[in-house]
């Protein structure tokens, strides 16, 4: 695909921008990953070595499902596979295993990528795909709790990102990412939902 043809379909203008998620994702494993001695430095103990895992994988699924999301969102891709998945405007919890089957295996890699790239002991495998299926049950659940994550985490996007993504049908629809909004923010597809917030915002303070 050209550089003109990327620009036009995906709003990219330079392909460096690319990099940064590498980026982040480079700084947790030379930080946080273990030696060949078995020692994580200069982190020490399997905790430490779980954690840096744990958000690097996060980091790297957000950043490869985001791109593939963004993809099943092109005109074909949508009407003969991603529009199964949003047959539901307003998604709840088990909705968000609702998808075509070449949808499930086509975003599921972005969820074993990281694995499949560190080899992780099975308790921190087993615990990413946990905390993988609460986050995508939480954002698609439809409500916005004291307890929700978005409100403790920075940069996460929750129930309420993903319910506008939903909202609004076909492919401009932005929103793609799975957990935070730093990809949406950095490529702009994430302009309707911040205009509808500033929006809302103004509104509650007129009342």
């Amino acid at each position: 695909m050209s550089k003109e043809a990327l620009v036009e379909e995906f709003g990219i203008s330079n392909l460096k921008s690319l990099c940064f998620p590498y980026s982040v994702v480079h700084m947790i494993v030379v930080v946080g990953f273990p030696s060949k001695s078995g020692e994580c430095a200069p982190c020490f103990g399997f905790r430490s070595v779980i954690i840096s895992q744990i958000i690097f994988y996060f980091i790297l699924e957000d950043f490869v499902f985001y791109w593939g999301h963004r993809t099943l969102h092109t005109k074909w891709l949508y009407k003969h596979v991603h529009s199964i998945h949003h047959e539901y405007a307003t998604p709840f919890g088990l909705t968000s295993e609702y998808a075509h089957p070449a949808e499930i295996l086509f975003l599921g890699f972005a969820t074993v990528v990281g694995p499949a790239l560190t080899g992780p002991h099975l308790f921190t495998l087993w615990l990413w795909m946990i905390l993988r299926v609460l986050e995508t049950v939480e954002a698609h659940s439809g409500y916005h709790f004291p307890w929700s994550p978005s409100n403790f985490l920075p940069l996460y996007g929750g129930a309420d990102f993903h319910d506008y993504h939903h909202r609004v049908l076909y492919t401009k629809s932005g929103n793609y990412a799975s957990t935070f909004v730093y990809m949406d923010w950095l490529f702009g597809t994430d302009k309707g939902y911040r205009k509808l917030k500033a929006v809302e915002e103004v509104e509650g303070k007129n009342y």
